[in-house]
């Protein structure tokens, strides 16, 4: 008696009847001609990297930039997988065997166990990458579509990588390979599984067109000069630079985006490059701050050796926010001639990144943990914004906060209080406080009139300084 079984990717009035159910919704067969004359065109490359389980989106993106040497279209497959579309690329860096073993050599290089295939569609090429082909020990590679489907067969349907639940419905239907499931009806696949299921398979070979988000590298701006004679001081370095600086400033413009981070790289005849690193405290492309912020770095640079050549390159371009608020505009509404991203930028060159910080305020009752150091400096938001929290309190809060408590042992006048604050018995810095606002008792050697932020500690009865009023 011969076999009923419908293949998977048959036309709807070929499967056999069954009067008994209610008729499934149709899945419409994509039209098989269009779609091969599509995909006879791609070929694609994957590349999946099984140590890189949780990784950062910015790994997969260095990577994307070493395999955009093969090909100018890359896509990124979350979490740990490229695909390369190298039908384009047989003509230059082919036949398929070179190119696929000059990217494989690629990730050997950066020391990135991977598993490789090619295939003509891009669920395909991960799949067959996924499962590996550790028989042979050679990485897949199918160029003639029409042996797509026998190559995928022996596939674990684990390389698919669905949900676990979809997984364990095709086990317990006794579905261990992707050759039982491409022999499965195709609507009773669907009414199971989704039709997002049914939807890969036709994706997988190559029966459905399937377009991918191409990887576009940030675009920086990255130029070198060439001295005819070596420079050995920095007055000269800061002329040569204007140049480099005016040509930044216009590449910004030109494209109505910005910059925060600089580098400016010195080679010299012998020995290793100088690089100066440059923090902008906000994104700008306006040339004089550049050129501002540059001349205060290598004002403090002393030149071990003569430059040769230097090289500016930008950090990642940013859009531009709306406008820049001066100094001291956001108070009194007047503006000087710097702003207050310029004043951040000329301290921090001087006295170097660290010293010029933001503070942030952090949940915590306790106030010498109520507060972070941060790098960025949000200054037109913290001049406009009001603390509403400090509006609603009873009792105010000091802006000057010792580093840690002082005992006190003069008179003190209590004018408001307590406040309660007992807290951290979690992590075993626990506290239990009454604050009050207090002045100091008039005296020849005292501060009069000084208004203080004190406590007294609720278990030895303890007085003590925290905080001054400004």
């Amino acid at each position: 008696m011969k076999s009923q079984t419908a293949d998977l990717f048959a036309a709807e009035n070929a499967l056999p009847a069954l009067p008994a159910a209610p008729a499934p919704p149709a899945i419409p067969a994509p039209a098989p001609q269009t779609v091969a004359r599509r995909c006879a065109n791609q070929l694609w490359y994957a590349a999946v990297f099984p140590e890189l389980i949780e990784v950062e989106p910015a790994v997969l993106r260095r990577l994307c930039m070493h395999a955009q040497r093969f090909t100018s279209f890359v896509s990124i497959e979350p979490p740990n997988a490229l695909l390369l579309e190298i039908k384009g690329s047989l003509k230059l860096l082919g036949p398929l065997e070179n190119l696929h073993a000059s990217i494989d050599a690629c990730w050997r290089r950066l020391a990135l166990p991977v598993r490789s295939a090619t295939a003509p569609s891009t669920l395909a090429a991960l799949w067959l990458a996924r499962a590996g082909n550790p028989g042979a020990g050679q990485p897949v590679q199918i160029e003639d579509l029409r042996t797509l489907a026998g190559r995928m067969a022996e596939l674990p349907i684990a390389c698919t990588a669905w949900n676990i639940e979809r997984l364990q419905t095709l086990r317990a239907m006794g579905v261990t390979r992707m050759g039982e499931l491409l022999r499965l009806p195709r609507a009773g696949l669907a009414r199971r599984l989704g039709k997002d299921a049914v939807q890969d398979l036709d994706i997988a070979l190559a029966r459905q067109a399937a377009p991918r988000r191409a990887f576009v590298p940030r675009e920086r701006f990255r130029e070198r000069c060439d001295f005819e004679s070596e420079i050995e001081t920095v007055a000269y370095l800061e002329k040569a630079l204007e140049p480099l600086i005016e040509r930044c400033a216009r590449f910004l413009r030109e494209r109505q985006a910005g910059v925060q981070t600089m580098r400016l790289k010195l080679r010299h005849r012998m020995g290793p490059a100088t690089c100066v690193h440059v923090g902008l405290a906000s994104i700008t492309s306006e040339r004089r701050r550049l050129t501002d912020v540059l001349a205060q770095k290598l004002g403090r640079l002393e030149l071990p050796k003569p430059v040769r050549d230097m090289e500016l390159m930008s950090g990642s371009l940013q859009p531009l926010s709306a406008g820049s608020l001066d100094v001291f505009a956001g108070v009194t509404g007047a503006g000087g001639r710097d702003t207050a991203p310029q004043l951040v930028e000329r301290l921090r060159a001087r006295l170097g990144e660290e010293a010029v910080y933001g503070v942030a305020s952090f949940p915590e009752h306790r106030p010498e943990a109520a507060w972070r150091r941060v790098h960025e400096l949000p200054l037109a938001s913290a001049l406009q914004r009001t603390d509403r929290g400090a509006a609603d309190r009873v009792m105010p809060r000091p802006v000057w906060l010792l580093d840690a408590p002082l005992p006190l042992t003069n008179g003190l006048v209590l004018e408001r209080g307590p406040e309660r604050i007992e807290s951290g018995w979690w992590d075993g810095r626990g506290v239990a406080r009454d604050y009050y606002v207090a002045r100091r008792l008039s005296g020849a050697r005292q501060a009069r009139g000084a208004t203080l932020w004190v406590f007294q500690e609720r278990q030895s009865k303890r007085w003590y300084l925290h905080g001054v009023f400004a």
